[in-house]
């Protein structure tokens, strides 16, 4: 799976604190379109964002108490500014759902 496949999650786990409900995303996508790119990427992370929110990671982790996210997201490719500065964009946003994007 990849940042494609916006109808999948890459991975997710419970981090050991047993709160944090951890998301990958893997971005095997280089740079060279960089506006399709980073329409992907924010596809990618509004599906994310939607599983979250439908509190569909209930049905893995039933017996859980997660409050917070990680959408953890691994680049092949070395980030450009532009991604970082949407990243952090979406960063601020996503603050007050308790998701925070890492990369």
């Amino acid at each position: 799976m990849s940042v494609i496949d916006i109808d999948k999650v890459d991975g997710i786990g419970i981090h050991k604190d047993g709160f944090q409900l951890a998301l990958l995303l893997c971005d095997h996508l280089d740079w060279a379109n960089e506006y399709d790119h980073l329409i992907q990427l924010q596809n990618k992370i509004n599906s994310y964002i939607g599983f979250i929110e439908s509190r569909q990671y209930e049905k893995i982790y039933e017996d859980y108490n997660i409050s917070s996210f990680n959408i953890e997201i691994h680049f092949l490719y070395q980030l450009i500014e532009n991604c970082q500065r949407f990243l952090d964009t979406v960063n601020m946003q996503l603050r007050e759902k308790q998701i925070i994007i890492s990369y």
